[in-house]
């Protein structure tokens, strides 16, 4: 039998580290954002070095890290997140890098249509970017997700 997750203020969080730093994923964040997701579209996901990556048909669009939801972007789709005030994910590591990747405003996850907007740009940008993953090679599980009743 598996040791129970650990808890913060009593919720569950998922443990993991990036160089010397602890990541945490919180599950009511990782469920949340699954559960809405899942309304608009057909996703899976797994854990990826440093957080959850989000599918969509085998493409990766979307990163979950320390409870923030970043969409991923191209050069053509950059400047739309831009202009919503949207924050590139930046790795501590990393110094003078450009992210593909932009942190999606929590409020759009209630808005069932602006986020089928924004996802089919992030699935468009990973397309673009040929970030697909061949998932029968994959040695970590991949969860496809039914809706929830």
């Amino acid at each position: 039998m598996d040791a129970p997750l650990p808890t913060v203020l009593g919720v569950s969080i998922i443990a993991t580290t990036i160089g010397n730093r602890p990541m945490n994923l919180s599950h009511a964040y990782l469920d949340r954002v699954i559960a809405r997701l899942s309304q608009v579209a057909e996703v899976s996901y797994r854990r990826i070095f440093n957080g959850i990556g989000i599918y969509y048909r085998g493409v990766q669009f979307a990163i979950i890290i320390n409870d923030h939801l970043y969409f991923r972007a191209d050069e053509h789709s950059r400047a739309l997140y831009q202009q919503k005030g949207m924050a590139a994910f930046q790795p501590r590591a990393a110094v003078n890098v450009e992210s593909s990747f932009f942190q999606l405003p929590n409020e759009v996850l209630n808005q069932p249509a602006e986020l089928t907007h924004w996802l089919r740009i992030a699935v468009e940008a990973a397309q673009i970017g040929d970030f697909r993953d061949d998932e029968t090679t994959l040695d970590a599980p991949i969860r496809h997700l039914q809706a929830r009743t």
